[in-house]
């Protein structure tokens, strides 16, 4: 019989494991949903190689892979671009819809 004690342990184990993704994945969403213009941030996001290649080892290794700083770097520059492209263009065009 599974014991409250057991149960807890597994659930040690599988935060320990898998925590990190899920903190990655909340955050994404806590960025990228919270507005039309920063879902097209994260499309845009979406199309960048890296990230491509980031999600596809993420989801093989089932754990958050370490990537490259540089292009991490790189990523989080391309990515504060996007939103702020994003937030210009809806800015833009409420204007043209008043």
């Amino acid at each position: 019989m599974v014991e409250e004690s057991d149960l807890r342990v597994y659930l040690e184990k599988w935060d320990k494991t898998y925590w990190p993704t899920y903190k990655v994945l909340d955050i994404l969403q806590k960025v990228f949903y919270r507005s039309n213009p920063a879902k097209e941030a994260f499309v845009e996001m979406c199309a960048d190689e890296y990230v491509q290649k980031m999600t596809f080892d993420s989801y093989l290794y089932k754990r958050v892979v370490p990537g490259n700083p540089l292009d991490d770097l790189k990523l989080a520059v391309n990515t504060i671009g996007s939103l702020v492209r994003a937030n210009a263009l809806r800015k833009e065009m409420e204007k043209l819809s008043v």
